[in-house]
């Protein structure tokens, strides 16, 4: 697997450039465009921070397929819609999910 590559799928898949991934991330711009050009290596704590800016896991990341690994399937089904959500979309969510638990 490319890393790279498979960053790129990941941001198409979650409708974001590698801009805003960067502002998501901390990580420069500068910085992606030398992981591209294997003039730098990605870290386990960079791989990380781009897991938690598109709201995936690391098993997630590193899976083969488009599924959800070891999660029901209830869980899968959340997940596909959390990944079509925007940032302000995910962060009413959660509002509302903490709400509900605090009835």
């Amino acid at each position: 697997m490319n890393v790279m590559e498979r960053i790129d799928d990941l941001c198409r898949q979650h409708h974001i450039s590698k801009y805003r991934l960067s502002q998501l991330t901390g990580i420069s711009q500068s910085a992606f465009s030398k992981m591209s050009k294997h003039q730098s290596s990605l870290s386990l704590d960079t791989i990380q921070r781009i897991c938690d800016a598109l709201g995936i896991s690391m098993a997630q990341f590193f899976s083969d397929s488009d599924e959800y690994p070891d999660l029901t399937p209830q869980q899968k089904h959340l997940l596909h819609f959390w990944a079509l959500l925007n940032e302000k979309k995910r962060d009413y969510i959660i509002l509302m999910i903490e709400n509900i638990i605090n009835i």
